[in-house]
């Protein structure tokens, strides 16, 4: 069976070092510009495979909310045609969605729960998980996604530059190696649907910097004024892994978190 990851980025380099077949630029390209945004062309190279990955996203909020046409070009159409071609070409598609999705921080939320568009970028992701068929396609929903390469889009990397961390905001986290092999666990089992992925357990930012012995100032506030103080909606949320745990079984949170800072540093 072969598989294509599209997409050379962050979360397709961790496919490259599984061993995974990932098109960047050079192999697969996309036209969006406004006046033709449904002017997708894909290569004929991409009809020699099975299963279609879909890795190409737009996942930096602040550059989101300033650039809603190419973000939603990306993010929300895209995933459509993806899907839509290989609903006609008979082939499996896998989309990358987000965890953010969720708006209710004062709950472990499934699959089934409300989902919010919040943001510009939220509302581009909603709109991609809204062209998926969510019948015969796999829809993930990662949050926070980290690793040990110094990389801007890691978040645990990022994290090691804040300042201040909130002590009671929980949240859900995904090391990429969780994120791919739940993917590869789910295709062998012949899953279709939406499926949090995360490591199990969850931590505020104020708990990981503490595993990490960094010393940051703490900060006991709300949701809304962290919101404020941003300028983004910013959300907190925990994610349930019930539906996951059927066919994969993810590494605890605080000992993906220890064994990527240990290797980071």
């Amino acid at each position: 069976m072969k598989i294509i990851v599209l997409g050379r980025g962050y979360l397709g380099k961790e496919f490259e070092r599984h061993g995974y077949e990932v098109w960047g630029r050079d192999k697969f390209t996309y036209n969006i510009n406004k006046e033709s945004v449904d002017a997708f062309e894909f290569s004929s190279e991409l009809y020699n495979c099975d299963i279609i990955i879909n890795c190409i996203a737009k996942s930096n909020t602040r550059w989101c909310e300033a650039n809603f046409d190419e973000a939603l070009a990306v993010n929300g159409i895209l995933p459509k045609k993806l899907s839509n071609f290989c609903d006609i070409s008979r082939k499996k598609f896998v989309h990358i969605s987000t965890g953010c999705l969720y708006d209710n921080a004062y709950k472990i939320n499934k699959e089934t729960d409300f989902t919010a568009a919040h943001c510009n970028y939220t509302v581009t992701k909603w709109v991609g998980e809204q062209g998926c068929n969510k019948e015969k396609d796999l829809i993930l929903r990662p949050r926070l996604l980290f690793d040990s390469t110094p990389c801007k889009n890691n978040f645990l990397y990022r994290l090691l530059n804040f300042n201040s961390c909130v002590i009671n905001r929980q949240d859900s986290l995904t090391c990429t190696t969780t994120l791919v092999e739940s993917i590869i666990a789910l295709l062998k089992n012949k899953q279709t649907g939406i499926f949090n992925v995360a490591n199990k357990g969850n931590a505020s930012m104020w708990q990981i910097a503490k595993w990490l012995d960094s010393k940051k100032e703490i900060l006991d506030t709300s949701i809304e004024q962290v919101r404020e103080d941003q300028g983004l909606y910013l959300v907190n949320n925990t994610m349930d892994l019930t539906k996951l745990k059927k066919f994969y079984n993810p590494k605890s949170l605080e000992i993906c978190i220890k064994e990527c800072y240990n290797n980071l540093k």
